[in-house]
């Protein structure tokens, strides 16, 4: 027989084990990001140009002040050929339109009236008349990748130059026919970085895509590269994502993966190909046309300036601001938005330049196998709460036994565990047990925060104010020291460059929020070590109206905390609320959770301060809001985007809000509540 203390014992000594594990992956992780640093502050060619041509400003001038602002990369989008006739390129007709026209008058364009003298036009193939040869090589590069040899043809090698493809124009509209030269040239005159973004076709063959990456990689300045198209698709989805890979690591530079907020934005493919190359991966931010036309220049820079502070943002992506602020001109005002964006990346510890993703390194192996290790302190957690249910109302008495069901199940659950995790990864899902893991090791230690609070939850004689706040603070460094045991878990299970940017998504964020709130409740209703447990006589008991309207309003909040979790919540926050976290982000640099510094802090500390017979019918209240509390201190370490040192300083601002405000709510309780009532 196994005697319970050693048993105890045994449990600490093998989740010390996970949780150093975890702490090494979480000092890996440190020390990663602050080797990727860099961020690309990146302008749309296209629209840059159309917005420079609509004012009259000379591109490459404003673009030289646009670069000594911060400015780093150009973003290049291939030409698709419904853009041709509107370009300097080239223009294109139909086979049937040119005949058409020849038969009302003389076609004008000597290269197009040559064919038709030749009777070489014919009507069921697209003629694409490109006004210089760095536009007609690439012009049958591209359309080579999308139709067999013989329904191609240079049809005319010499000025005007034309390329002709057996196909109609709807089709071809929609085909990308490859960077334009010039403005790759405007790129490499200004030493700007090359972002090239790139339609798919599900028909292009490895060949294809290999001929798409020689295309642009011709440029010395490659930086990142991002996927474009009415489909929404990767590079070679969804046959040849191995083939894009390859090209990536060939090519050695980075594939953008673009930040949204809605699941139907995300590209399809993306998941895929990331996880081939995951240590060439990077978030990219913009903001659609339509909502940048809503903002001023601050909110602009300032939400930029967020996502790279907070979210891993590596490259931000930009587009003209066409509104004049403060008495600038347009074209000072975006020079000035760059200026400001740099200035608050620096301000914040970053730096321009080429986005540097999180890399692989010689550690890599070592941290994924300290991450399997770290799956230990999970079971050991769960059971180390069992044992707080099952000894009731205190410690067992030195020498006492282990109850054979308990080892039996003891035994269970760590073989369970182990499975799971060498299942997984021998299946090649390795980062699937180890979500699984995470969510159990979030959910127990938060749990187990809780469970740090009985004395204060059980009480006794009322202390002096002042002496029980001491001990709420006491007790609230506790339990958030025990619920960053699960935060830390989360992380050395899951720094993984998947999840820092976001391509790979932990998706038990709302039961953090949820679970631990309803098992705080649960324990502080029916276990002894916080007091008299509820009986089945009090089950029965009439409900009060008012116990009703609390339960209702109980419920509507934790519908309201699931439908605003997370980063795509279901609901957004209100105008004043928007305003609120301006206000704090701007104050603290990193804005505190309101569900801890409202709600989980100032509930903690009631505990500790309530007149006993007010703790009596409380307590219920007071644990949910410590359990909403202690929960979102997990969850905000389960955003695994967001750097770590974001993490603990949003932890920190929260702590001291939270005992400030539960400070001043327990001095006015205090002040005017002199008496305990007896409650009917």
């Amino acid at each position: 027989m196994i005697e319970t203390h050693r048993y105890r014992r045994f449990l600490y000594a093998v989740a010390c084990i996970g949780l150093l594990a975890a702490l090494a992956v979480a000092a890996w992780r440190v020390h990663t990001e602050r080797h990727a640093r860099r961020v690309e502050i990146a302008m749309d060619a296209g629209d840059f140009l159309t917005f420079a041509h609509a004012y009259g400003y000379n591109p490459q001038a404003f673009l030289i002040a646009l670069r000594r602002a911060g400015l780093t990369s150009l973003a290049v989008t291939e030409e698709l050929g419904g853009n041709v006739s509107g370009s300097d390129h080239g223009v294109v007709y139909s086979g049937r339109q040119l005949l058409d026209q020849a038969q009302l008058s003389p076609i004008s364009d000597p290269g197009f009236a040559a064919l038709l003298r030749a009777h070489q036009v014919r009507s069921d193939w697209v003629y694409v008349e490109a006004f210089d040869r760095p536009t007609f090589d690439r012009y049958q590069r591209s359309l080579r990748r999308y139709f067999e040899p013989r329904d191609v043809a240079a049809v005319r090698t010499s000025a005007p130059y034309i390329v002709a493809a057996k196909t109609d124009l709807d089709f071809f509209d929609n085909l990308a026919l490859g960077l334009p030269d010039d403005q790759l040239a405007l790129t490499r005159k200004l030493h700007l970085l090359l972002i090239p973004r790139i339609q798919n076709d599900e028909r292009y063959t490895p060949a294809a895509i290999d001929s798409v990456f020689a295309d642009f990689m011709r440029h010395e300045r490659v930086s990142t590269v991002i996927f474009f198209g009415l489909r929404n698709q990767v590079l070679g989805f969804p046959d040849h994502l191995p083939a894009t890979a390859a090209a990536f690591e060939r090519a050695r530079v980075n594939f953008g993966t673009i930040e949204v907020y809605s699941k139907d934005q995300v590209q399809k493919g993306n998941l895929g190909l990331a996880r081939e190359i995951p240590h060439q991966v990077v978030r990219v931010q913009a903001i659609a046309k339509l909502e940048l036309d809503k903002l001023d220049l601050p909110t602009v820079a300032s939400r930029y300036s967020l996502g790279a502070r907070e979210r891993n943002v590596r490259v931000i992506y930009l587009r003209p601001f066409q509104h004049e602020y403060q008495g600038k001109s347009i074209e000072a005002t975006n020079v000035a938005m760059v200026a400001e964006i740099k200035a608050a990346l620096e301000r914040d510890g970053l730096r321009t330049g080429r986005a540097t993703p999180f890399a692989h390194s010689r550690l890599s192996a070592v941290v994924e196998a300290l991450a399997e290790i770290a799956a230990l302190a999970v079971p050991a957690g769960f059971l180390l709460l069992i044992e707080f249910l099952r000894t009731g109302s205190g410690d067992p008495a030195s020498g006492e036994t282990l109850p054979p069901a308990v080892a039996r199940w003891a035994v269970v659950i760590f073989v369970a565990t182990v499975a799971l995790m060498l299942g997984t990864l021998a299946i090649g899902h390795g980062l699937l047990g180890r979500k699984l893991a995470a969510l159990a090791g979030g959910l127990t230690y938060g749990t187990l925060a809780f469970t740090t609070l009985a004395d204060t939850f059980r009480g006794g004689p009322a202390l002096r104010a002042g002496t029980a706040l001491l001990a709420g603070v006491r007790a609230l460094l506790t339990a958030v020291a025990v619920a960053l045991l699960g935060a830390l878990l989360v992380v050395g299970l899951l720094s993984h460059p998947l999840f820092m940017t976001e391509v790979e998504a932990f998706s038990g964020v709302k039961l953090l929020l949820l679970v631990i709130p309803l098992a705080a409740l649960a324990i502080a209703l029916y276990s002894s070590r916080f007091g008299e447990p509820l009986t089945s006589q009090s089950l029965l008991s009439p409900v009060r109206v008012w116990q009703l309207l609390a339960g209702i309003a109980i419920i509507a909040l934790g519908a309201l905390i699931a439908m605003r979790s997370g980063n795509q919540s279901d609901i957004g926050p209100s105008a004043f609320e928007t305003h609120l976290r301006s206000g704090l982000t701007h104050l603290l640099v990193v804005r505190p959770r309101f569900k801890e510094f409202m709600i989980g802090w100032p509930a903690i500390l009631a505990g500790a301060v309530l007149w006993p017979s007010h703790r009596r019918w409380l307590a219920w209240l007071l644990a949910l809001g410590a359990g909403v509390g202690l929960g979102d201190v997990v969850d905000t370490f389960s955003h695994l985007h967001t750097a770590l040192w974001v993490g603990a300083l949003r932890i920190a601002n929260g702590l001291v809000l939270g005992v400030v405000i539960g400070a001043i709510v327990i001095w006015l309780y205090r002040r005017n509540v002199t008496e305990a009532p007896a409650v009917e």
